[in-house]
């Protein structure tokens, strides 16, 4: 459930299901006129961007990064909290969208930063002094 195929596969699921939550909230933006709904119109608009975003980090973190299978994990359950945000829009409303949507975009981008940095970091070189070699000294006498 936690593999690299699993994740990925699923982030591309989320990706779609964003996009779509974007496009239904923009259709409704631009249908139903009344101001209160289109205030949570809007807010749906830029929960579900913040959701793409997310979505979008989740597929790089699989597709460009050697993760961990804990990370994995991490990346998972996000992807699938997405995922199940989706359905939970047509049900719980879009204003605690908004909130789901940024705690899951800072943490996965907060997992994509750590890995981003240590792969900028210099490979670390180690110098042995000749004090600190030590060598055997014994030969094969072939006699």
């Amino acid at each position: 459930m936690f593999t690299k195929k699993t994740v990925k596969a699923f982030s591309i699921v989320a990706i779609i299901l964003s996009s779509l939550g974007l496009l239904l909230s923009v259709v409704g933006t631009l249908i139903i006129p009344n101001n209160s709904t289109t205030f949570a119109f809007v807010l749906g608009i830029i929960s579900w961007t913040i959701l793409l975003w997310a979505s979008v980090i989740g597929f790089k973190l699989c597709r460009s990064y050697n993760l961990y299978d804990d990370e994995y994990k991490k990346a998972g359950y996000r992807i699938y909290a997405i995922v199940l945000a989706f359905i939970l829009f047509f049900f719980v409303g879009l204003i605690v969208g908004l909130g789901i949507a940024v705690i899951l975009l800072s943490t996965l981008w907060g997992l994509k930063r750590n890995y981003d940095e240590w792969e900028n970091n210099d490979p670390i070189t180690y110098e042995v002094s000749s004090s600190e070699v030590t060598t055997n000294d014994t030969t094969l006498d072939n006699s």
